[in-house]
């Protein structure tokens, strides 16, 4: 079955959801899915013959943690830049509701697989903090083929940036490099960058997203009550859930680096 007879089978589903630009990229998100599921078992197979004195104290339950926040990482590195890149170009001759570019779509695609892969994963392994996150966030790139915020919506994906320090921190622990010095400089940039993105960057770019959507009620083209709903309550779930790990983010670094081990030792 060829990508054409796929988007034509799909077309008339997708126009009755209102998602009339998802059949093109339908194709390229069913790729994303498997691809982040071939690299959690990837992960799986590569990861204990890399740390294999590691790996041997650790149980299964951490092993499929390992695996999980791996294919986080590659995500966030690999979407998080091009996020950035696309977003800093916006200029106000963009629709920046209603919007339509084919190349930031293949980059929601990506996106899309992984929330998808996410909220399955949440599921099984995870509680109910993981599964709404990426729940919400399987919703808002999914809108996005409405098309609906395509391109103020990467201000979303910028959060991201954040993720691999996070992922190494948590790595550095399974590994046997708890306060080490490599964990501490991590952990600086972990803190500036979840500081920048996710905090501040995270509260302007979900009001901005919030006044777009509401700022459209006049217009001739208004954006649905219900649409309309899912942004002025998700993105304030976000930014909560956002700001609730950074306090248990700081709160597991100080027990990881006491003050009495960081102040300068008297003469």
């Amino acid at each position: 079955m060829d990508k054409q007879t796929v988007v034509e089978w799909v077309r008339p589903y997708a126009e009755a959801w209102g998602l009339p630009y998802l059949p093109v990229h339908l194709i390229s998100v069913m790729r994303s899915l498997l691809l982040w599921h071939a690299l959690q078992l990837l992960s799986h197979l590569v990861s204990p013959k890399l740390f294999p004195r590691s790996f041997a104290k650790m149980s299964a339950r951490t092993r499929t943690s390992w695996d999980l926040h791996m294919v986080s990482l590659v995500h966030s590195v690999i979407v998080a830049p091009i996020a950035l890149y696309y977003w800093i170009q916006i200029d106000e001759s963009t629709d920046r509701l209603w919007g339509y570019d084919y190349r930031l779509a293949q980059v929601y695609a990506l996106s899309l697989g992984y929330f998808a892969w996410d909220v399955i994963v949440s599921l099984r392994f995870e509680g109910f903090a993981f599964v709404l996150h990426g729940l919400l966030g399987f919703i808002a790139a999914t809108l996005v083929y409405k098309p609906l915020l395509m391109f103020d919506g990467l201000s979303i994906l910028i959060w991201e940036l954040s993720t691999p320090f996070l992922n190494i921190h948590w790595a550095l622990d399974k590994l046997g490099r708890t306060g080490s010095r490599l964990q501490l400089i991590n952990a600086v940039f972990l803190v500036l960058a979840y500081v920048c993105v996710r905090l501040l960057l995270g509260v302007y770019a979900s009001y901005r997203l919030i006044e777009l959507v509401r700022a459209s009620v006049p217009t001739a083209r208004p954006v649905p009550m219900g649409l309309r709903m899912i942004y002025t309550l998700g993105l304030p779930v976000l930014n909560f859930l956002n700001y609730m790990w950074f306090f248990k983010m700081l709160r597991a670094i100080r027990k990881r680096f006491p003050a009495e081990r960081t102040k300068p030792k008297a003469p």
